[in-house]
């Protein structure tokens, strides 16, 4: 069983043909044999016994129509009838003698004494026959018709009727033997066709097996090596078949097992440099001289392959890099085909970073000019340049919105109207600038209200107790011009006396008055010292706050300043973030100088609340003052009120104290004036802070 797996299959082919061969050797030479047995019998049927039959019916119808012709000779009259029968007669024994030598040749030969003793038989009575029938015909010719009739009826009619049963008898014997031939000739070919289907079942029987022998050697290694075929054509290059044959079925499925294990060596090259690439080692190359023929052509032009995307990706990347850094002049190579995409790509790419970098710079640069109204083109850019430059519009709307309500209530409060708020969504810095101006602005409405009331009353005070001097100072006047006249009518004395201290009452109660209203104002004034000095508290705040924002505007000069330096040292490379950095510089400037002048508007208001406190304090001073001099007016009238009562109640001493009534009236005369100029100057004073907080506007609005 190991010798026939071992054959080649043409070894293995050529046993099974010469099998088949020397089977279909076996069958011809027995088919040959038997058809030319039946050849033989046919031929013996066609070309010796056939052709001895048709030779005898020769004979048969020479020798019939010959007995009907002597007969016509012997019984017609007509001379032409008769000389047409003899003819007849001659011609027939002509016929007769042309059948009867190959006949005779065909029985010489013949091995049948039978068929020789009938054939001898045939000729012994034609011998006899002859004779019988030139005699009729003779006795005839001679005109002897009744001897002719004789000779025919009672010896030529027997002997041609024994002719004819020879003949006869030799035809049947013909006859016979063809039958017993064509029997012979119809076993031998059902013997032959039996033999034939015998053959042709060993045959089939012996082909079959050699054909599942031949193909079950032959197509079992054939299958192993096409699923191998099919595994390698699906990629799946782990079939471990073993081939047991050594034939060429064995031998191609070796050699696709050294194709798979090649394929495998070079995929495993492959992934080997896949991985190397994927770890960062983009210049590994795969060793082409380790593979033979295609398969290092295959690996160059991976190689080649690889390399050429790998050259593309580099220069994609340095491009690239040079617009990471800013530096857009560089373009990538146009490549072909398909490839065409990635440089269309980059060149969308640098286009859509200029556009980009157009809008930051014309927005950055408004932003520097103060221009906070210019917005960027979102509807030229997708995704996030679109988001982006929406961003920096809302940067931009936001800022100036922000920025806008901020000056208009710093204007606002330089034009003294506190009814401004500012309101609205803000966020991080702008929302700590809302608070601490609408802060400041509400403290400063407080203080304006409560300086603008308390300034109010104390004008009114002021203008109450100037009058009251004024009405005093007139009549200590009058009152020392009736001191002259005293002597001359002490009823004018007494009932100016009287008058006297009424109005002396009626100061003191006035001047009581005046120092409660004073000391009122000195509280609100106290209060208002307070107020005004969280106010300046909280103009400080903001003015630390705007220099938290200068400090940071000065942090981003410096940082712009470094990125500037970094992106001189970059060269070309930097020049994008060159520009970037300086226009960032430009704004960190401008910010600064807004900042600054922020800072100055809120000094400026610091500055004002200052000296609004300055006032304010001077303000308490004089408040002071005043309950002081209020108090000075009260004691004095008191002292008025007490000597009028004296002057009531001693008229009888008038004479003797008129020069010291007089000396007290002067006295008198001088502290209402100092007590009229005081009241004066606190009335000044009133009109000024009057004046100073008239400015602000304080009834409640809102931006």
């Amino acid at each position: 069983m190991h010798f026939f797996p071992n054959l080649r299959i043409g070894q293995r082919l050529a046993l099974g043909f010469l099998a088949i061969i020397v089977l279909m050797v076996l069958l011809t030479v027995v088919g040959i044999q038997r058809v030319r047995s039946i050849d033989q019998q046919l031929t013996a049927i066609n070309e010796v016994n056939s052709v001895k039959q048709r030779y005898a019916i020769n004979f048969r119808g020479s020798v019939h129509d010959r007995a009907i012709a002597l007969r016509d000779v012997v019984l017609m009259d007509d001379p032409a009838d008769r000389h047409a029968a003899e003819q007849s007669i001659d011609k027939l024994a002509a016929d007769y003698a042309r059948s009867a030598q190959p006949l005779d040749d065909m029985i010489a030969s013949s091995s049948d004494a039978k068929e020789k003793d009938i054939l001898q038989n045939i000729k012994t009575i034609e011998q006899r026959t002859l004779p019988l029938v030139a005699q009729v015909r003779e006795f005839r010719d001679a005109a002897d018709k009744p001897h002719a009739e004789q000779r025919l009826l009672q010896e030529a009619r027997p002997a041609f009727i024994a002719w004819l049963a020879s003949i006869n008898a030799f035809i049947d014997l013909q006859e016979a033997k063809n039958r017993a031939t064509a029997r012979q000739a119809v076993a031998t070919a059902r013997g032959f066709a039996m033999l034939m289907v015998i053959s042709t079942v060993v045959a089939l029987l012996l082909g079959a097996a050699i054909a599942f022998l031949l193909t079950r050697s032959v197509v079992l290694p054939l299958r192993q090596s096409l699923r191998l075929a099919e595994r390698i054509n699906d990629g799946d290059l782990r079939s471990q078949d073993t081939p047991t044959n050594n034939d060429e079925s064995g031998q191609l499925l070796r050699a696709m097992q050294q194709m798979q294990r090649r394929l495998q060596e070079v995929i495993s090259a492959q992934r080997s440099m896949a991985a190397r690439h994927d770890a960062g080692e983009i210049s590994y190359r795969t060793d082409a001289q380790r593979f033979p023929g295609e398969y290092g052509d295959m690996v160059q032009d991976t190689n080649a392959l690889v390399h050429a995307h790998v050259q593309t990706q580099l220069r994609m990347t340095e491009v690239m890099g040079s617009y990471a850094v800013g530096d857009l002049i560089q373009d990538i190579e146009r490549y072909p085909g398909e490839k065409a995409a990635i440089t269309a790509t980059m060149q969308q790419v640098k286009r859509n970073l200029k556009a980009i970098n157009t809008q930051i710079q014309e927005l950055t640069q408004a932003a520097c000019a103060g221009n906070f109204a210019l917005r960027g083109e979102p509807e030229r850019f997708e995704h996030d340049f679109r988001l982006m430059v929406e961003n920096l519009n809302t940067m931009m709307a936001t800022s100036d919105t922000n920025l806008a309500k901020f000056s208009e209530l710093l204007h606002a409060i330089a034009d003294g109207d506190l009814t401004v708020r500012m309101s609205g969504n803000f966020h991080g810095v702008f929302a700590s600038m809302r608070d601490d101006a609408n802060s400041t602005v509400h403290r400063l409405t407080d203080i304006v209200t409560r300086i603008q009331t308390t300034s109010n009353s104390i004008s009114f005070a002021a203008e109450d107790i100037a009058s009251g001097n004024q009405e005093l100072a007139q009549r200590s006047e009058q009152q020392a011009t009736s001191l002259e006249e005293t002597a001359a009518s002490m009823e004018e004395l007494t009932s100016t006396v009287k008058q006297n201290a009424e109005h002396a009452t009626r100061a003191n109660q006035l001047a009581r008055g005046a120092a409660a209203v004073a000391s009122e104002g000195r509280d609100v004034v106290g209060q208002v010292i307070e107020q005004m000095s969280g106010i300046e508290a909280s103009s400080k705040r903001i003015a630390d706050i705007i220099s938290v924002i200068d400090g940071i505007a000065f942090q981003t000069n410096i940082l712009a300043l470094n990125a500037a330096v970094e992106a001189a040292r970059a060269g070309e490379q930097g020049r994008g973030f060159a520009v970037v950095a300086s226009e960032v510089r430009t704004l960190s400037h401008r910010s600064s100088d807004a900042a600054k002048e922020i800072k100055r508007l809120i000094d400026d208001s610091v500055q004002r609340v200052a000296d609004g406190s300055t006032l304010v304090h001077k303000a308490g001073t004089t408040m002071g003052e005043v309950v002081t001099s209020v108090q000075h007016v009260t004691d004095i009238m008191g002292h008025i009120s007490a000597a009028s009562q004296e002057q009531a109640g001693g008229i009888e001493q008038v004479n003797k104290t008129i020069a010291q009534m007089d000396e007290t009236t002067q006295h008198n005369v001088r502290l209402v004036e100092a007590a009229s100029t005081a009241a004066r100057a606190l009335e000044d004073h009133s009109a000024q802070l009057t004046g100073a907080v008239e400015v602000f506007k304080v009834k409640a609005a809102v931006m």
